[in-house]
């Protein structure tokens, strides 16, 4: 599939989804997109869901919000897709997005011929006459540029294919090209890490393996593990990332995971016999991270029914529980090299691989001033983004200020001493125990909205550019434990 956009300074542009899919409800949205939409997840690919938005005539601000910060707009043309003035008012911004900020532009022929979507011509051309009924002669016009102008990008047609779900396969496959391969939110070296642990689990065999990941805390344990995740996912009938925040009840947790598993979340299994069963008859992979050493050895059972090449990976900061539960096979995240360290520090600092001319004195000496856990070269970086020179020039001098902290606190108390205070107070407000674990983005939204007075949506988004909390492609908001003590020490010495 081939990918159109325009010229653009879109790499500083800021970005809440991967992909804005535009499509007809009617034609796609219980068939095709169901599976497309359950193929980007896969994936880890950010992708923006219309649930509970009503369509009218006009496309409303949230809509408009979404298509112009994705990084890839995919529009699903089909047969009625001309039918709805709500599809082709999506069209027309889609397309200007294109040319005015960059925005990447990919098309699929649900069903339908390019020419008759150029053209407006056969059931695709009856459907859209219909629609411009009534409407102005300026609204036709540019509907109809749209048009013409989407129908030229060369896209992948259902027709041409025998299988569905091998399109759908191609379709990702093709996303996951056109994104950037080194974010924000991505490890230099992640491909080494990844190929490394595919190795160690040895991938193809119909062997079960069990395999940790070992690191201190802030080392990348995480991000290696979704990473893999993302990466083998594909080769098992049922997968499951799990992020455990830790429970009491090793039943309530054993259910979870099995929930998880057979993808029944937030179901309660009724039968766990049953589920083991299920199990015990495909191929799995689960990935725990944050797990103790307790919740590992309460889940032996489970590991022990796995058959078929399943694979188990297991993220700990604590070798203990690797050797209590007899996890011989250990992956160890080794600090990165110092040119590594500052490739890190640069994506987060500038966007890109290395610091511009300029500021190459001063990202060097900021950078060594840290251990290189990637979670603090992430977050100062962050913390430095768009800053001027003589705010560089003082930063050593003000992190060499925090004798009293370990390098990744200094990384995070360096980055909320640059918060206003009202960011600090949400900050501090994610960072409680209402917030502990996950918390689904809208939901923190409205809690937090009745609390204050601004904009808690656009300080959400600030805290996680900042790196000090993650927002996941489901909407779930997460805080790396290192930042969440800090935050609570911080808290402690204001009051």
């Amino acid at each position: 599939m081939d990918s159109s956009s325009s010229s653009s300074s879109s790499s500083t542009r800021h970005y809440n989804y991967d992909v804005f899919p535009s499509f007809s409800g009617q034609d796609v949205r219980r068939t095709f997109l169901s599976h497309f939409f359950e193929a980007l997840k896969s994936k880890g690919i950010k992708t923006f869901i219309d649930n509970g938005i009503i369509r009218s005539e006009s496309i409303n601000l949230e809509l408009i919000r979404a298509i112009r910060e994705s990084r890839i707009a995919v529009v699903i043309l089909s047969k009625n897709y001309a039918s709805s003035s709500w599809c082709l008012n999506e069209l027309q911004l889609i397309m200007e997005c294109k040319v005015s900020l960059g925005q990447t532009v990919m098309t699929i022929f649900y069903d339908v011929e390019p020419s008759d979507v150029r053209k407006q011509t056969g059931d695709f051309g009856k459907a859209f006459k219909e629609t411009c009924y009534g409407k102005t002669e300026e609204e036709k016009k540019k509907w109809r540029e749209a048009l013409s102008q989407v129908a030229v990008i060369a896209g992948e047609h259902s027709v041409s294919w025998a299988s569905e779900a091998e399109m759908i396969s191609r379709i990702v496959t093709d996303i996951s090209n056109e994104l950037p391969s080194t974010d924000f939110n991505q490890l230099v070296g992640i491909e080494a890490h990844v190929a490394n642990l595919i190795s160690m689990i040895c991938l193809e065999s119909d062997e079960v393996k069990i395999v940790g990941i070992w690191g201190p805390e802030g080392i990348g344990k995480t991000t290696i593990a979704r990473a893999l995740y993302n990466h083998i996912s594909s080769n098992f009938q049922l997968k499951f990332y799990s992020e455990i925040v830790q429970k009491a009840d090793m039943t309530g947790l054993q259910n979870e995971l099995l929930s998880g598993i057979l993808d029944h979340r937030d179901m309660k299994i009724p039968n766990v016999q049953e589920a083991q069963y299920r199990l015990m008859h495909q191929r799995v992979l689960l990935v725990l991270d944050n797990v103790s050493t307790v919740e590992l050895h309460a889940l032996r059972n489970l590991f022990q029914d796995l058959k078929f090449g399943s694979k188990v990976i297991v993220a700990n900061e604590n070798i203990g529980t690797f050797t209590y539960n007899r996890i011989e096979q250990i992956y160890k995240v080794a600090y990165p090299s110092s040119e590594e360290a500052l490739q890190i520090f640069s994506y987060s600092a500038f966007g890109q691989s290395s610091p511009p001319r300029g500021y190459v004195k001063h990202a060097a000496e900021v950078s060594k001033l840290i251990a290189p856990f990637p979670l603090s070269l992430k977050v100062l970086g962050s913390a430095l983004r768009g800053k001027s020179k003589e705010e560089w020039t003082v930063a050593p001098d003000k992190l060499k200020t925090y004798v009293d902290d370990r390098d990744v606190e200094k990384a995070i108390r360096f980055a909320v001493d640059g918060l206003s205070k009202k960011q600090k107070s949400l900050f501090y407000s994610l960072s409680s125990s209402q917030f502990r674990g996950k918390k689904n983005l809208k939901d923190a939204i409205y809690f937090l909205a009745g609390i204050d007075d601004w904009d808690v949506e656009k300080g959400i988004q600030t805290l996680a550019d900042m790196a000090l909390i993650s927002i996941s492609s489901e909407g779930e908001i997460t805080m790396h434990h290192l930042v969440r003590l800090m935050s609570t020490r911080l808290l402690w010495s204001t009051n």
